[in-house]
C-alpha cells in the first residue's frame, strides 16, 4: 500500500511541495529523490512514484518549478530553471527525508527522466551522500542553465556512487555520442556505471505514451534492471 501525500518545506525564502509517495514500513528503508520531466508532477510522474513506493522505496518529487509564476504553461516553466537553485532544492529534500524516521539517511538515490535525469546528475556531482544515480535520457549535460555554476558535464568528476543509465539509440537528445561522451567521462573518472542503449527506440520510451513494441520492451527491461540497481546500492 501507498500514501500519497503533499508536505512543504523551506528553500531559503521560498516555500516547496514535495509529492512523497510512502510504503507503509515499520523500520527504516530507502528513499529516492525523484527529478521529474518536463511535464512536471503529471500523471507519468505519479506513476513512477506508484511503481517505485509500491516495491518499498519511499519517493520524494521536489516541485522544482516552484519559482514560476503559477500562471505560466509548464512547457515554458524550463527556461525559467537555474542550477544552483534546482541543486537548491534537492539539498533541502534530503535534508527533509533525513527527518523522516522510517528513512536510512545513508540509502537514498537520486532519479529522474528527461530533463530530470539531467538534474539528477547535476545533484550527484553537487551534493555527496546518494549511494546510486538513476539516469533515463538525460541531455543538455554540457550546459549550465542560468549560466551561474558548472555544467553537469563538469560535475561528473565529483560523484561518488555508481550511476546506471537508460538511453535510445534514436534519440537527439542526448544523441548517442553525447552518451558516449558521459560513458567515456565516468570511465576516466572512475565512476561506476552501466549504461543501456536500445536499437530503434528514442526518447521518452518510458512513458506510456510512446507504445510501439520497441518502446514497451524497453521501458519494461529498463525498470527491470533499474530494480535490480536498487535493491544492489541501496538495500542494507
Amino acid at each position: 500500500m501507498t500514501v500519497a501525500s503533499i508536505v512543504k518545506i523551506c528553500v531559503g525564502d521560498c516555500r516547496m511541495d514535495i509529492y512523497l509517495g510512502a510504503p507503509v514500513r515499520e523500520t527504516p528503508g530507502p528513499a529516492i529523490v525523484l527529478m521529474y520531466h518536463r511535464g512536471g508532477n503529471d500523471a507519468f510522474t505519479k506513476s513512477v512514484v506508484e511503481r517505485l513506493a509500491g516495491a518499498g522505496y519511499l519517493v520524494a518529487v521536489p516541485d522544482i518549478y516552484h519559482r514560476c509564476p503559477s500562471a505560466m504553461p509548464l512547457s515554458e516553466r524550463k527556461s525559467l530553471l537555474r542550477d544552483s537553485e534546482i541543486v537548491a532544492d534537492v539539498q533541502a529534500t534530503i535534508h527533509a527525508l533525513r527527518s523522516h524516521a522510517d528513512v536510512a539517511a545513508d540509502r537514498i538515490v537520486v532519479m529522474g527522466h528527461c530533463m530530470g535525469g539531467r538534474m539528477a546528475l547535476l545533484a550527484a556531482g553537487s551534493l555527496p551522500g546518494f549511494c546510486g544515480v538513476v539516469v533515463y535520457y538525460g541531455g543538455s549535460v554540457a550546459r549550465s542553465w542560468g549560466n551561474d555554476g558548472p555544467t553537469p558535464f563538469e560535475g561528473l568528476r565529483n560523484i561518488r556512487c555508481p550511476v546506471i543509465g537508460f538511453f535510445g539509440d534514436e534519440d537527439h537528445h542526448p544523441s548517442p555520442e553525447d552518451v558516449n561522451r558521459i560513458d567515456a567521462e565516468l570511465s576516466a573518472c572512475g565512476i561506476a556505471h552501466d549504461f543501456h542503449r536500445y536499437p530503434g527506440v528514442g526518447h521518452g520510451f518510458q512513458n506510456p505514451t510512446h507504445n510501439s513494441p520497441q518502446e514497451r520492451a524497453a521501458a519494461e527491461d529498463s525498470w527491470d534492471k533499474t530494480f535490480v540497481f536498487l535493491r544492489k546500492v541501496a538495500t542494507a
